[in-house]
């Protein structure tokens, strides 16, 4: 697929609140957690759901490009290898995140996260629910907004991508926006997320990313 300019320009403006929330978001929910565990959440669906939602709908209706453009479609895949891909993700890219979240704790200490989003989950069955929505928001939204549509638009704007410098600047500016749980959760997400890129581009679909996110944020929020 080659993109018209307006869709170049329709998934900048996409991902620049997208961007802009996550980097700042650890500010306000962490506010709000004081203030209200209700108004916390309610901040957090608009941001997971709300948010993403009216963005790939605006990209489908204004600018025809449809999930499948970024990198969620399962039509040339079979199930098996989705899945197998998705257990390969989340075992490596679990790994690179336990791995250099712990030698980063060795060598800095256990600095204190200005915020964890466990802390606030509720207990019993609504705790279940809400651990299962974080893991799979997250998952797919990440997934989403910090890869595949990054890189439709990077591939297309410069005349000799290179996958590594996308992997990169992507990777960081995914790492930078987990920054209130602390420096060690910064170095392993950025590993992670380098793994999850490499994945990426070896599968060629963002469904196994999505789902071994989804399985390593639940082992995280467990």
């Amino acid at each position: 697929m080659q993109l018209e300019r307006h869709q170049q320009f329709a998934i900048t403006w996409a991902l620049l609140p997208v961007i802009v929330i996550w980097q700042i978001n650890g500010l306000y929910l962490a506010s709000l957690a004081k203030i209200s565990v209700p108004a916390f959440w309610l901040a957090d669906l608009c941001q997971w759901i709300l948010l993403p939602s009216l963005i790939v709908t605006a990209l489908a209706r204004k600018a025809s490009l449809l999930p499948k453009h970024y990198g969620l479609d399962t039509a040339p895949h079979r199930w098996q290898a989705l899945i197998v891909g998705a257990l390969l993700v989340f075992i490596t890219t679990y790994i690179a995140f336990v791995g250099t979240r712990n030698i980063s704790w060795a060598l800095l200490g256990h600095p204190p996260s200005y915020f964890s989003f466990p802390g606030v989950f509720p207990s019993g069955l609504m705790g279940s629910v809400i651990w299962i929505y974080s893991a799979v928001t997250a998952g797919i939204v990440e997934s989403i907004f910090f890869i595949g549509l990054p890189w439709l638009l990077y591939r297309h704007v410069r005349a000799a991508p290179s996958r590594i410098a996308f992997a990169l600047l992507a990777t960081t500016v995914f790492a930078v926006a987990h920054w209130e749980q602390g420096p060690h959760v910064i170095i392993g997400a950025f590993f992670s997320n380098l793994v999850a890129c490499f994945w990426y581009f070896l599968l060629g679909t963002l469904w196994p990313v999505a789902a071994g996110h989804i399985l390593v944020d639940l082992v995280a929020f467990a």
